[in-house]
């Protein structure tokens, strides 16, 4: 057994292996005696069967499994044994001057063609790599209105005798036919309405100073001029509307009004009772965390792409394009027969642009995880799974013992589902990367109102999409 180099220009290369007799004769005879031992022929016992039968009959096919099995071990072992990278894996060679030698018929010496595609030597230097840090500015506007939401949620509730613009009625929607009367078979359901929500003042009028008891007509679809919230208000699909009639009676049953709570130290608790909060500026500045936080995912995601878009543009290696393009055609689900019926000849140049930017990448992610010793283990897959997904259904810190032995066995579940296990591999392994790139990185930071975030994606998608 032979196999030579022969390099065809710098990232690609040849394989030639040449097989003689004494290669391969040993195996094609003891596979030809296991064989002769299990196969079942009319006329002889399992195992009598005459060995000259069996080779004349099963010989060739033997003989073309094993010649293929020797040829793979083979170029695999040279690739090992020579520690080379390659792109991909071996293709047969396709060189009009390469050809395989190969007769089944008479056998004697053979002969494959290989052809290899090699990673090309290169360096990633995260230090050197420039991108802007969008952060989400919050106006005070904004935690002015957080702060209002907050007084409310923990002020106190009161029942009035009448109805104000602030107060939440409940009680019976009643849809009404044309005479003002309820409609026979119409839409009869338990609801609330926010007085302050209703969208025509002349409506929220007819609300204001009823009381408990009282009933209201007025034209719903006028009031309520969303229409996911109408459709969810009535319990209907909001295919449903356009049938409804126009009017409706809502009987008042309840008044319930909140009395805002004062915004002192003993809100500061309930709202925040992790957090240090001694005065105003402290609540303020806590809330605009906690805001600012909401918008993280957003601006993380778009520091992510944009410093992998950045490594990738200033990260310069060669490829091997003839042979990568050949590896994708290889990699398609076709058959062997699909493939000669109906070759692909080619790959649509931006189509091939994508390919070589997504493989460009693969490889820097390879050498980054290299050079920078990202790890990932079983644990932080667990970890993540328990935090970020279970933590949205369970008390995932609780201290009790059987709630624990369930958040276990979620777990341990999710662990038997590998597409499941890659999925939050990939968002861990993101993770890691961003976190890495925050600290590597040198990131200019800026700050800018949700609307002009929202309007830069908007111009990153377009100019995706052209």
């Amino acid at each position: 057994m032979n196999i030579t180099r022969e390099n065809n220009g710098e990232l690609s290369a040849y394989l030639k292996l040449e097989l003689v007799p004494q290669d391969y004769e040993g195996k094609v005879e003891a596979e030809l005696k296991s064989y002769r031992k299990k196969v079942q022929m009319k006329g002889f016992r399992q195992g009598q069967v005459p060995a000259g039968l069996v080779k004349q009959l099963y010989g060739k096919a033997i003989l073309m499994e094993e010649i293929n099995k020797i040829a793979a071990e083979s170029i695999e072992n040279y690739i090992k044994e020579n520690k080379l990278e390659l792109l991909g894996h071996a293709l047969p060679a396709e060189d009009e001057n390469r050809k395989n030698e190969m007769d089944f018929d008479h056998p004697g010496n053979f002969v494959f063609w290989f052809e290899i595609g090699l990673i090309p030597s290169f360096d990633v230097e995260l230090e050197k790599i420039k991108v802007t840090g969008y952060e989400i500015k919050v106006p005070e506007e904004t935690v002015d209105k957080h702060i209002e939401s907050l007084c409310r949620r923990y002020g106190k509730t009161e029942h009035p005798e009448t109805a104000d613009l602030s107060d939440t009625l409940s009680g019976e929607l009643t849809e009404l036919d044309e005479e003002n009367n309820p409609k026979e078979g119409g839409i009869q359901t338990k609801t609330s309405i926010a007085v302050d929500l209703i969208a025509l003042k002349t409506i929220q009028k007819q609300f204001t100073g009823k009381k408990a008891g009282d009933t209201v007509d007025f034209e719903i679809q006028k009031a309520f001029k969303n229409k996911a919230d109408l459709a969810s208000m009535l319990n209907v699909n909001e295919e449903k509307l356009a049938e409804i009639s126009p009017k409706f009676r809502f009987r008042i049953d309840t008044i319930t009004r909140v009395i805002p709570a004062e915004a002192n130290e003993d809100l500061f608790k309930k709202a925040y009772p992790h957090a240090d909060i001694k005065d105003m500026d402290g609540f303020r500045a806590q809330i605009r965390k906690e805001i600012a936080g909401y918008h993280a995912q957003n601006t993380n995601k778009k520091f992510f792409v944009d410093t992998v878009d950045s490594i990738i543009d200033h990260t310069r290696f060669e490829l091997p394009e003839a042979f990568v393009k050949r590896w994708v055609l290889s990699e398609n689900n076709r058959s062997a027969e699909e493939k000669k019926q109906e070759p692909v000849a080619d790959i649509p140049e931006e189509e091939m642009k994508q390919v070589l930017r997504s493989l460009r990448w693969e490889l820097i992610q390879n050498r980054i995880t290299e050079k920078y010793g990202l790890k990932i283990e079983m644990e932080d897959l667990r970890a993540f799974y328990k935090d970020r997904v279970l933590a949205q259904y369970f008390p995932v810190n609780s201290q009790d013992p059987e709630e624990q032995k369930r958040i276990g066995m979620f777990i341990d579940s999710m662990m038997k589902n590998q597409e499941e296990v890659k999925r939050i591999y990939d968002m861990v392994f993101e993770e890691k990367l961003t976190a890495l790139f925050r600290e590597k990185v040198q990131a200019d930071r800026k700050e800018v109102e949700m609307e002009q975030f929202v309007e830069i994606l908007r111009k990153d998608n377009e100019k995706k999409n052209q």
